[in-house]
């Protein structure tokens, strides 16, 4: 997933939240902070991405040094 994609996401976040609220509470609320709330979400999904990343290739490298042990057993 790249910065767009979680950018795209962020935003529809955003607008779903706006939809939430009522005429009234998105009026009290300046723009710039949907602006700072949707780049938080984005960080917020790049953060999850990447430790859910990483978590998967640890997995693949024990996968991996357990093939490389069990091929080299003598049965």
């Amino acid at each position: 997933m790249t910065k767009m994609h979680y950018g795209l996401h962020a935003k529809e976040v955003v607008q779903r939240f706006q939809r939430m609220l009522t005429p009234e509470q998105r009026d009290a609320i300046p723009e710039e902070h949907f602006d700072e709330l949707e780049m938080l979400i984005s960080a917020a999904l790049g953060v999850v991405h990447s430790e859910q990343a990483h978590h998967a290739a640890k997995l693949l490298e024990n996968y991996a040094h357990e093939l490389r042990r069990q091929s080299s057993e003598v049965e």
